[in-house]
């Protein structure tokens, strides 16, 4: 049996990015995301041991009955990606009350959701959580109101998961760059005044953090140089 990747939260970014290298090193995986615009195609791409699966990780019952068909289809989750964001926030005279448990509900509810539906699993694989992180977790964000609120709240429930999970390795990726698409080149591109890091660097670190027998990272900072 394969081992199996869920990852929660696929555009044509990240999420892809990161299907696509555990799968080619010879992982089944599962993408969730609230649409299959991206990943029924990605899904057909990759073929065999691939699903797509429509799930809204802010609907706790969705959750549970996704993770309960990639038992079946698949096997036990042993890598989980929290790759859903929820989108970005807004300059102070356009925040809102609304935007903000929005965002939250996705980055902070849904990701404690996929973890708690996952866990079983997670326990008895001795698997990896990797959170896709950002470096506004910190510092205050003045552009982006709700995110700056929010950004930590993520990053306290990874570290606080870290904590408490003894049997199960989990990872707060910083991620400190614009990231460019899957299918931009490997290396860094500089876009105007940034400097952007290709999807599929990223998705090597997310790899090389999974099977590192007596290793285990609790937060990595990533940018492109």
């Amino acid at each position: 049996m394969s081992r199996v990747v869920v990852v929660a939260g696929v555009g044509p970014n990240i999420g892809t990015a990161v299907a696509r290298r555990f799968h080619a090193d010879g992982f089944a995986v599962a993408m969730l995301a609230r649409s299959d615009r991206v990943t029924a195609p990605l899904a057909a791409e990759l073929g065999s041991d691939a699903v797509s699966i429509a799930a809204d990780v802010t609907d706790r019952s969705a959750v549970e009955r996704a993770m309960e068909r990639v038992r079946t289809e698949l096997g036990p989750v042993e890598v989980l990606v929290l790759n859903a964001s929820g989108g970005g926030g807004r300059p102070v005279d356009e925040a809102n009350v609304e935007r903000l448990r929005s965002i939250f509900d996705v980055r902070v509810g849904g990701s404690l959701a996929c973890v708690r539906a996952a866990l079983r699993d997670l326990r008895e694989t001795e698997g990896t959580v990797l959170f896709s992180g950002t470096t506004f977790a910190e510092p205050p964000v003045t552009e982006q109101i709700e995110w700056g609120a929010v950004g930590p709240a993520a990053r306290g429930l990874a570290r606080s998961l870290d904590a408490a999970l003894d049997d199960v390795t989990v990872t707060y990726i910083r991620i400190g760059s614009a990231v460019r698409p899957a299918e931009s080149s490997t290396e860094a591109e500089e876009t105007g005044d940034r400097i952007a890091i290709a999807a599929a660097d990223l998705a090597a670190e997310y790899r090389r953090l999974v099977d590192r027998p007596g290793l285990a990272t609790s937060e990595l900072d990533l940018r492109a140089e």
